[in-house]
């Protein structure tokens, strides 16, 4: 006699992912959050020392005047991004290769580029920078859970999959955050906007379609 088939219970796009979990997912938010703050203190031409206070070694310094502010400022955005992205892996996957650390550090890199460029493109035309923003971050962030379940890392999920919902849902309130946070100096929308990301995003990681 043959065994019935079990269906798996898909993770609901607000499911609540347990203690742990959610206080991981706090720990990477606080994460990006303090990379994000310390990028666009950086980017916007405030001296290093009142920066990194003590870790603005004259090393630091000389290496900002060798690649330039914006460059300097990527690269630490983007320590911060991929120490995340690691933990994010990680707690999702329970396990960590080689492949997946080069995958994820090219997604991050990905990642720099996109909040460097929105952030040159805002003073130039809002709505332009505005769509550019989600349209850039959805594909890193399909991406990022392509390389989280294994797939190809050009993978897109089909259009009106609870993966597809889920992305749109959680990129929507990384936009929105971020978008509060540079116009009104609101730190607490980046922090409500990366909270609900990685609330939504680890939940969309457990989905398979």
């Amino acid at each position: 006699m043959s065994k019935p088939v079990v269906a798996t219970k898909q993770a609901g796009l607000l499911q609540f992912p347990g203690i742990l979990h959610f206080t991981v997912i706090l720990v990477i938010s606080v994460i990006e959050i303090v990379g994000l703050v310390t990028w666009l203190r950086l980017h916007t031409g405030e001296a290093l020392t009142s920066v990194l206070g003590p870790f603005a070694v004259p090393q630091l310094q000389q290496l900002m005047s060798q690649i330039g502010r914006t460059a300097f400022a990527g690269v630490i955005l983007g320590i911060f991004l991929l120490v995340e992205h690691v933990i994010t892996q990680v707690d999702q996957t329970g396990k960590f290769s080689a492949r997946e650390f080069a995958q994820i550090f090219v997604f991050s890199v990905i990642e720099v580029l996109i909040w460097i460029v929105w952030l040159v493109l805002i003073p130039i035309n809002g709505i332009i920078a505005f769509v550019f923003f989600f349209g850039s971050l959805f594909v890193e962030h399909q991406i990022a859970d392509n390389v989280k379940k294994g797939l190809g890392f050009l993978h897109f999920s089909s259009r009106g999959s609870r993966v597809f919902l889920g992305l749109i849902v959680f990129t929507i309130a990384e936009v929105v955050g971020a978008v509060v946070w540079v116009a009104a100096a609101s730190i607490l929308a980046l922090a409500i906007g990366s909270i609900v990301e990685h609330y939504i995003a680890r939940n969309v990681g457990q989905i398979r379609e």
